[in-house]
């Protein structure tokens, strides 16, 4: 009972652990036997707890992943359209996706029944903006370059062939390095992360499949039907993209020094950085869990949702007065709020302490009391006896341990992963190291920009702990398309013969547009998430746009070039230049036609 009188909490034990199928169903069932004892009565009653809040988070993140479909969809309808003016391709890439994502969700099952591996509960919400992000992303190049051939002169089957053959080698670098990230986080030991991994990787692979074969398949049905009603209209003598081009090579040092400058300036506010591991708190402010928790902590400690577990272990029956030092030890902690005497177990052989912190249980504050005091209190206190600090809190401390060690791994093995098979498409060794560099500062911005909005911006207390590792796989791998579509235009047009600068003034007017486009469609569908309500969806929809369009604004069409130009030669290196290829190798040169048609 609090003090006050009006308050009384009661202790539900569940027999099984928060997330097992029993205990979820048990949960629903133990609010409506409340709820019914006290009908008729002024008395109402909430339930929370880590069982509890396991089914709120679940139920949320359903209710997430039904707003992040129609959204998405809607967005990538509206987008294409006005892009393409064609109602057959705002429609296919919906249609393709929505087919992929079912057979990319019953694989992962599959899997992960055949492997007994758990799937991440915010796997579903990821997998839809991943899959339409990247998938409308893939057939977004394949449009461009089709079209662009087309315009130049190319029958449609022609242009076609060509468009398959020149993206799809960009297409599966791009997937292969999306699938080398994801499969980094294979290596870390935090289940929240390596959950993720599998229905990630795999459907970034069937995309790949799909991209390759499906839908040129369905472009080569339809013909030059796909452009209806307008057709696929003409180049245009002058666009803001070749005025670009034109600007980046004669100017290559002061784009790439305006670009690394404002980078900078947002990697700077990375530094502030402070994560949060409340995920209570960053579930909807109407989650019953949170609500009731909200009820509690008014009359209780907020510790008293998950009280930290001392838990004492030994080889014979303990001896009570043993126990009386340790609890000493324990309530005298500064942060203690209450210690609960010892619970013995029926063989005599183990005790239970239960420790009440003041600070909220999810805070930083009580995990830093529990890996610093706490335990120093309790490890040893016993002798002759084991001593162990149990409870969501300590697990916690546990997590932001793991986490800082998945991080110094995950994130160089995902960098060299992404060298390597750059350096395969460019056939270069400093090329894949510019774009490394570049991807890695583009994520640091991003990061910043991150806690700018965040911390210093909307006032929150931290940013959920798994948005730097996830940002950075998001934002390096899926990023990395944009940077690869016009590394890769720029080493056509090196083989092809032309001076580094101006490769640079083609690559930029020919495929900036289409990096454009893409990144629009991308950034929004991951803007999506923010939609969602819930705070970790929140921070990652904002910042995977952020990053998208700090690639797709910035980097790709701007630093990448510039670098490039400035470098020279020795950007491609070991490439040397070959003759010049035959005008029918060579993308068709913008005709000075009339003005082009979006």
């Amino acid at each position: 009972m609090s003090a006050d009188g009006k308050v009384m909490a009661i202790q539900v034990a569940f027999d099984g652990q928060p997330g097992d199928e029993k205990v979820n169903a048990a949960v629903p069932a133990v609010r409506a036997a409340a709820a019914a004892s006290l009908q008729g009565t002024d008395l109402t009653s909430e339930l929370t707890g880590n069982a509890a809040i396991q089914v709120d988070t679940t139920s949320a993140f359903d209710h997430a992943d039904s707003i992040i479909t129609i959204a998405t969809v809607i967005l990538i309808v509206v987008l294409l359209g006005l892009i393409f003016r064609s109602p057959l391709i705002s429609i296919i890439p919906i249609i393709v996706i929505g087919i992929v994502l079912q057979v990319v969700t019953g694989i992962t099952a599959a899997l992960a029944d055949g492997f007994d591996f758990e799937v991440s509960t915010s796997l579903q919400s990821i997998l839809v903006v991943v899959l339409f992000g990247i998938g409308t992303d893939y057939i977004v190049f394949l449009l461009f370059r089709y079209r662009e051939s087309v315009r130049g002169g190319r029958s449609h089957d022609e242009s076609l062939v060509f468009a398959a053959t020149v993206v799809g080698k960009v297409v599966g670098s791009s997937a292969l390095t999306v699938i080398g990230a994801f499969a980094a986080l294979l290596l870390a030991r935090l289940g929240s992360l390596s959950t993720l991994a599998p229905g990630l990787i795999v459907a970034v692979a069937v995309m790949l499949i799909t991209t390759l074969t499906l839908i040129p398949a369905v472009f080569a049905l339809l013909g030059k039907h796909l452009f209806w009603p307008l057709g696929a209209g003409q180049n245009s003598a002058r666009s803001p993209f070749a005025a670009i081009g034109e600007y980046t090579a004669r100017r290559p040092a002061l784009v790439a020094g305006g670009v690394a400058v404002v980078l900078i300036i947002l990697t700077v506010f990375s530094t502030g950085f402070k994560p949060t591991y409340n995920t209570l708190a960053e579930l909807p402010s109407d989650t019953p869990a949170q609500q009731a928790f909200n009820t509690m902590s008014v009359s209780f400690p907020p510790g008293t949702l998950s009280p930290t577990q001392v838990y004492v272990v030994g080889t014979a029956p303990l001896d009570p007065a043993s126990l009386a030092p340790l609890s000493a030890a324990l309530a005298a902690v500064p942060g203690v709020a209450s210690v609960t005497p010892p619970k013995p177990s029926q063989d005599g052989t183990a005790a239970l302490i239960n420790v009440i912190l003041e600070a909220d249980p999810f805070a930083n504050e009580a995990i830093d009391l529990v890996e610093g005091p706490v335990r120093a209190a309790a490890h040893g206190a016993v002798p002759g006896a084991d001593v162990y600090v149990g409870g969501q809190t300590s697990t916690f401390v546990d997590v932001r341990a793991q986490l800082h060690s998945d991080t110094r791994l995950v994130f160089p093995v995902a960098a060299v992963i992404i060298f390597l098979i750059l350096g395969l498409l460019l056939t270069s060794l400093l090329a894949p190291l510019n774009l490394v560099v570049c991807v890695g500062l583009t994520f640091a911005a991003t990061l910043g920009a991150v806690v700018l909005v965040f911390l210093d911006g909307v006032g929150y207390s931290g940013v959920d702990f798994t948005i730097p590792i996830v940002l950075y796989l998001f934002v390096v791998a899926i990023g990395t398309d944009y940077n690869i579509l016009i590394a890769a235009r720029l080493h056509e047009e090196f083989r092809n013969g032309h001076r580094p600068r101006e490769a640079v003034r083609i690559a930029i007017a020919n495929d900036a547009p289409t990096v454009a486009a893409a990144g629009v469609i991308l950034a929004f569908t991951f803007a999506s998430l923010m939609l969602t309500g819930i705070a970790n969806l929140v921070e990652l929809g904002f910042g995977v746009a952020v990053g998208i369009a700090i690639a797709a604004f910035g980097m790709a069409p701007l630093l990448v070039p510039a670098l490039s130009a400035l470098q020279g030669r020795a950007f491609w290196w070991p490439t040397k230049v070959s003759p010049r290829a035959p005008a029918s190798a060579q993308a068709p040169p913008p005709p000075t036609a009339a003005p082009a048609q979006p």
